[in-house]
């Protein structure tokens, strides 16, 4: 069921009351039929005169006569004047200082003792002197001069023929070949470095074959002993995790029987994460409990 007071019922319909009605009908009441009828007819029209627009009836125009200003004068063009003769007057002054400057004016010639002229003096005549240099030249010249002649007479005296003497092989008996007396040449042993460089080499690389050949087999058997250690623990290992069943014969004698343990049980101990003390300070002073993994206040 409802409840509340009862619904209220519509109200109704009114006028919205517009001005513009109100007076319409208010002109109807107010203007008469008569008035009206007369409204309809037009009064009667009276038209004003036409003005006149011809010259000879017009009114003669009004002469006015000129504006006729009053002279005056201005100190600006009694200044401006002035300046202006002044600068006039510049002007021809410069104009004659440079007309009497481009005049030549010869100066006249000074007379006095100083500018008269003067008799004319003997012709100077030099002295000989003499010169290192010219000296150390006639030195030289004099040593070239020798040494030139000296190159002809040598050349002259190679130039001039004379006839050597018949040597004396000539009359001496022919040559005679006859047996050496010299001992024969004795060959000493001798030994190169190089054989003895190769032997060194040779003794070498056998020695160095023999090392490699060791430490190969080191290695091999380093590399067997390892692989059986590695199988021998293979099979420990799987020995000890494989399962053997008891005979049952072993079970019916000795049954297996519970045994309390001889410790005591573990008690849990609180991490003390330090996310929780802060987690607490966040939401207050008051200490929280979690269940079901939703943190509620203490009530």
């Amino acid at each position: 069921p409802r409840r509340g007071p009862p619904p209220r019922a519509p109200p109704p319909p009114a006028s919205p009351k517009l001005t513009r009605s109100a007076r319409a009908r208010a002109a109807a009441t107010r203007i008469p039929a008569t008035a009206r009828e007369k409204e309809e007819h037009f009064a009667p029209f009276k038209a004003q005169p036409m003005p006149i627009f011809s010259p000879a009836a017009a009114e003669p125009p009004l002469v006015r006569s000129a504006t006729k200003p009053a002279p005056f004068s201005l100190e600006s063009e009694a200044r401006s004047a002035r300046v202006a003769e002044e600068r006039e007057l510049e002007l021809l002054r410069r104009a004659e200082e440079e007309r009497a400057a481009r005049e030549f004016k010869a100066r006249k010639m000074p007379v006095g003792d100083g500018w008269a002229p003067q008799p004319s003096q003997a012709v100077t005549t030099p002295r000989p002197f003499q010169l290192g240099s010219v000296e150390r030249a006639a030195v030289h010249t004099a040593a070239l001069s020798e040494e030139y002649a000296r190159r002809e007479e040598e050349e002259r005296r190679a130039r001039d023929f004379r006839a050597r003497p018949r040597p004396k092989s000539l009359g001496a008996p022919s040559f005679t070949v006859s047996k050496s007396t010299k001992p024969l040449t004795e060959i000493q042993p001798f030994g190169c470095r190089s054989d003895s460089r190769a032997s060194e080499r040779k003794a070498w690389e056998t020695e160095a074959t023999k090392r490699a050949l060791a430490d190969s087999a080191a290695r091999a058997r380093a590399q067997h002993e390892q692989q059986e250690q590695a199988a021998a623990e293979a099979a420990e290992a799987r020995a000890k995790t494989s399962f053997k069943a008891r005979p049952a014969s072993v079970l019916r004698a000795k049954p297996f029987q519970v045994q309390r343990a001889s410790h005591e049980p573990t008690k849990p101990v609180s991490p003390a994460f330090a996310s929780k003390r802060r987690f607490g300070k966040s939401l207050g002073s008051a200490p929280e409990r979690c269940r079901g993994g939703v943190t509620q206040k203490p009530q």
